[in-house]
């Protein structure tokens, strides 16, 4: 019993403290994926709206090229791609702190930046950010050129900050070297019990007989 206490302690505390370290005191859960090259991106609420935080995406340009990212629903983004050669963010790995990606059809979608579709739009040279607030949830996040053609982007970073989620893990970190310490110091002290010698009474005299 002991040894599964400590056991079951040192996992918690390595998993909390894995956690801990990737979350930091902001809670920041931050996954990333390089899209593939020549591909417009799109972000789906499976990932923006997955968790009832405020989600922001960036997105970052080889060489500070130019770059649009535009919120709009979900029905209206896959209108304004139609069939043009896709990126879809559709879900994220914790274990590797990763976006899932799928690719799929061919060519450039028509101009983006003066679509009346968007809830809001920011473009710039190097780098982009665009925030997705759940109370408009679903949204998804279309990542191109402002004329619709493919972004050069190098890195695209989905962020979901929940401060709660730092302290959730510091707790499973402190349950679990509890746990370890307390398995490990009854484990020590079965050990001296049974390492101690066992004492045996000393033996009475024989008196002697009289006659």
């Amino acid at each position: 019993m002991l040894a599964v206490l400590t056991v079951v302690g040192i996992v918690l505390l390595g998993l909390g403290s894995w956690f801990t370290f990737h979350l930091g005191p902001t809670g920041s859960a931050t996954f990333t994926t390089t899209p593939a090259k020549g591909s417009i991106v799109v972000v789906e609420p499976s990932v923006l709206n997955r968790v009832d935080r405020p989600t922001t995406v960036t997105a970052v340009t080889r060489g500070k090229s130019p770059v649009f990212a535009g919120r709009a629903t979900p029905s209206d983004a896959e209108a304004i791609v139609g069939g043009a050669d896709v990126t879809r963010v559709t879900g994220a790995h914790v274990r590797s702190w990763s976006l899932v990606a799928s690719q799929s059809g061919a060519g450039a979608a028509p101009a983006l930046a003066g679509a009346d579709i968007w809830r809001e739009a920011v473009q710039g040279n190097g780098r982009v950010r665009l925030q997705v607030r759940q109370e408009n949830a679903p949204e998804a996040v279309v990542l191109a050129t402002a004329d619709g053609k493919p972004a050069d982007i190098s890195r695209l970073t989905v962020t979901i900050e929940r401060r709660t989620w730092f302290f959730q893990a510091l707790l499973v970190s402190l349950v679990g070297l509890l746990a370890a310490a307390a398995g490990v110091a009854g484990l020590w002290q079965e050990r001296r019990r049974g390492a101690r010698p066992a004492t045996t009474e000393p033996a009475r005299p024989i008196e002697e007989a009289t006659v």
